[in-house]
């Protein structure tokens, strides 16, 4: 009979995160200072969304057992989510000093690196990448992103065909290369050119469906770029899809129909900031008084380090029946 640490990583290998939570803990229950356990509740609690639960995880595993390459990737990971980059990028080195040799720390260096507009970093650390993986599309995926941050379109496109020739069924790598070489079209060309290949894959790949949104935004069509996006959360009910979509309603003024969509999302995940403040100001100009302060007393209980956000926006609105 496998042990506790065994069962809990056969349930997350198998994506079955809750019941991977329940053996951890109830390992953690008999064994109070396992260290791998802590850790490994901090990365399946980090998968779930619980970033408050899995920071708390992880402090405790570090505290117990000092740094490791897994919990330095864990503690990157949470500050990439919270949008830290510069904590991520320490937090993914340390990891990699450390003897982690996936290919995953590297491309979120890489990608943190890059946000923080240290291009040189990046590319250095997506090379890395590329070495260690050989055949993988990923690596030259973000050295086409850097190229493109860099302004060279024509490295961009040469390091996304790279991508898509090794991974011909990589639908990010494809949906990258396509908009790459639309960049070099005239913009009246570029949604014509979408909408022919978007027939060909049957709407399936769901990258295409947000070149197509952007494109359209980028025209000032916000209207037309919330109905790519509603399309795509449609056909592929993926939550970033539905966000896009609020926010694509609210730039197109239709401000009911984003308030009910954006409301919906943030209900899903009540730790995105930039969600919240965007919902709470947009019930503010719809004067949706009650209707926000019921969103927010929804979340409240999941809103983990955004609790206090949550409580503040509470305070602010008037009393129930106030006139």
């Amino acid at each position: 009979m496998p042990n506790g640490l065994e069962e809990a990583l056969r349930l997350k290998r198998a994506g079955d995160l809750d019941g991977a939570v329940i053996a951890l803990e109830g390992l953690l229950s008999r064994s109070p200072e396992h260290a791998p356990a802590l850790a490994q509740l901090a990365d399946v609690q980090l998968r779930r969304g619980r970033l408050e639960e899995s920071a708390e995880a992880l402090e405790r595993a570090e505290a117990i057992a000092g740094a490791s390459p897994f919990s330095s990737r864990i503690r990157g990971d949470l500050c990439y989510r919270a949008r830290r980059w510069s904590e991520a990028a320490r937090a993914y080195q340390d990891a990699d000093a450390l003897g982690d040799r996936s290919t995953w720390t590297l491309l979120q260096l890489a990608r943190c690196r890059l946000r923080l507009g240290d291009l040189a970093g990046a590319r250095g650390s997506a090379a890395r990448a590329a070495e260690r993986d050989a055949e993988g599309a990923t690596p030259w995926v973000v050295l086409g992103d850097i190229a493109q941050k860099a302004g060279d379109l024509d490295e961009a496109e040469a390091m996304y065909a790279r991508a898509h020739e090794r991974a011909p069924d990589d639908e990010w790598a494809h949906a990258k290369l396509v908009e790459a070489r639309l960049a070099r079209l005239p913009p009246e060309q570029r949604d014509r050119e979408v909408a022919v290949l978007l027939k060909s894959t049957g709407r399936a790949n769901r990258h295409l469906m947000a070149v197509l949104a952007r494109l359209r935004s980028d025209r000032g069509q916000e209207a037309d770029a919330a109905e790519a996006w509603g399309e795509r959360a449609r056909l592929h009910g993926d939550l970033y899809a539905r966000k896009m979509h609020g926010f694509a309603l609210r730039r197109a003024g239709r401000l009911d129909e984003a308030a009910a969509v954006l409301g919906g999302c943030l209900a899903e995940d009540p730790q995105d900031l930039v969600l919240f403040r965007t919902y709470v100001h947009l019930q503010g100009q719809r004067g949706a008084t009650e209707e926000l302060r019921r969103t927010l007393e929804e979340i409240l209980p999941r809103a983990g380090a955004r609790r206090g956000a949550v409580f503040g926006a509470l305070r602010k609105l008037p009393s129930p029946g106030a006139g």
